[in-house]
């Protein structure tokens, strides 16, 4: 009975900590998404030698080429994303990239409830897709 009560006392403890690892998880994997949905449509503007582009409709996101959609994934609506300069980014056939609205570099900032740190994600406008992790609250570089 007491090795009972000792476990409930010390999950209850550690339960604060566990949905804080939850909740930075969720940014984590949801920045990856986005980041291997860029780096889809980079490779397949190049690749086809087209304009492709990536934009965002909610937690909805989507590769593109013209109208056809190539792939899309949602994200977790726990998860917020803030665009820095537009909803979408479009690669040009050299692997460029420009904002769909307004100039490089194209940025991107994942949160969300109770996490402790955001994720960054920056296009370049050589088409580089970098990701960066700093601490709630803070800005994107």
């Amino acid at each position: 009975m007491v090795v009972v009560a000792l476990v409930a006392i010390l999950a209850a403890l550690a339960a604060p900590s566990f949905i804080g690892a939850i909740a930075n998880q969720r940014v984590n994997s949801a920045s990856q998404e986005v980041q291997v949905l860029l780096q889809f449509a980079r490779a397949e503007a190049v690749f086809k030698r087209t304009q492709s582009s990536v934009t965002a409709d909610g937690q909805k996101w989507e590769a593109k080429v013209g109208a056809a959609v190539l792939r899309e994934t949602v994200l977790p609506a726990a998860v917020t994303v803030e665009a820095g300069s537009a909803n979408g980014v479009v690669f040009e056939v050299t692997g460029a990239a420009r904002p769909a609205v307004g100039s490089a570099p194209y940025t991107l900032k994942f949160s969300a409830t109770q996490a402790s740190r955001v994720q960054c994600l920056s296009v370049t406008g050589a088409g580089l897709v970098r990701q960066q992790r700093v601490a709630a609250g803070q800005s994107c570089p």
